[in-house]
């Protein structure tokens, strides 16, 4: 069940409203109106997404591609106006607040929705993919849709397309490669259980700390590391405070479109199907440029002088073998149909 901080939600309603006065938009359909030779004009529904990110990250690129892919599906009935940089809010006040029109969509990972459902943790579970292929083959399966179809209606959301982020992977001011150098390692993880569970079966002290707050944390020396994927760590210029960067591939999480499942079901078929298709070509379309991306954020590392470390990941997956069964027994079922696609 969605919970609902009212303080967080009206001030989160108040910025969109004042973005809506400067150029922002309703979700309300606007009467169309239309030309002398009967064409339509103006759209019919005009979204708002929300982004925490900005150009270049991947949920931000894919929301891009979505917005384009929509407009094209609808002829124009359907504009998506795109909020990078939480300027509709956190994370959390987005999500609380799209029953009354703080945003009508957003792009983020499935676990964001671990605050409404712990059902959303399955996106944290570590060394459950082997790679790029094994991911796609399960986010664009009858698995991937039962996951989305069971998270989603359990948060009280609709949870359309699935992009591929890459592995997380951790950035450090100090060199580790086994399980054992992470004993006490200090790193910003994400203010989600599910991560810092995870750094804390490593052995690891994480620290939830926003990302805008993370560079200065590990300039200062707060923090010894972060985890991201390799890409979005390079979006954050992480290379400047951070010479190892260990591809501990421990996570790989999903991106996806998500939308109050209520406004979703209360819109037309046909614009339901047109959101359906434009995601899923998002998702498509920025998970097969990513791993392209990926070598070139490699490389651009290795040519700074950064030291890009492979570690063993049967050892770290050896690690977390019972991790699921013993700390989301409810998610087992999943995490070993999941492994058996590998």
């Amino acid at each position: 069940m969605k919970k609902k901080i009212l303080a967080s939600v009206l001030a989160a309603l108040a910025v969109a409203v004042a973005l809506t006065a400067c150029g922002g938009s309703s979700s309300t359909p606007a009467a169309p109106s239309t030309s002398g030779d009967g064409d339509s004009s103006s759209p019919e529904y005009v979204w708002k997404m929300a982004l925490n990110s900005t150009e270049g990250d991947n949920a931000y690129d894919t929301a891009a591609v979505f917005k384009d892919k929509i407009a094209e599906l609808t002829d124009g009935r359907v504009q998506v106006d795109l909020y990078g940089g939480a300027q509709l809010g956190s994370t959390t006040e987005v999500l609380e607040g799209m029953s009354v029109g703080v945003a009508d969509i957003m792009c983020e990972s499935v676990g964001t929705l671990a605050p409404f459902t712990p059902l959303a943790n399955i996106d944290i579970m570590p060394y459950m993919y082997t790679g790029y292929d094994h991911f796609m083959n399960v986010w664009n399966s009858d698995l991937g849709d039962e996951i989305k179809e069971t998270v989603g209606e359990a948060a009280g959301y609709k949870l359309l397309g699935a992009t591929y982020r890459s592995p997380r992977i951790v950035t450090a001011t100090k060199e580790m490669h086994t399980v054992a150098d992470f004993s006490g390692f200090k790193l910003r993880a994400p203010n989600l259980e599910g991560y810092i569970k995870v750094w804390q079966w490593m052995g690891s002290a994480p620290t939830p700390l926003a990302m805008n707050e993370t560079y200065t944390a590990l300039q200062q020396g707060t923090v010894e590391g972060q985890e991201n994927p390799m890409v979005d760590s390079l979006n954050y210029a992480f290379d400047e405070v951070c010479d190892y960067w260990i591809k501990t591939n421990h996570v790989y999480s999903c991106n996806l479109l998500i939308m109050d499942r209520n406004y979703f079901n209360s819109l037309p078929e046909d614009i339901q199907a047109a959101v359906t298709e434009a995601a899923n070509y998002a998702g498509k379309t920025i998970s097969e440029s990513q791993q392209a991306r990926e070598a070139e954020a490699e490389e651009k590392l290795i040519s700074e002088g950064k030291t890009v470390i492979e570690v063993d990941n049967a050892e770290f997956a050896e690690h977390f073998k019972d991790y699921a069964a013993t700390e989301y027994p409810d998610l087992a079922d999943w995490v070993s149909r999941i492994v058996a696609m590998g």
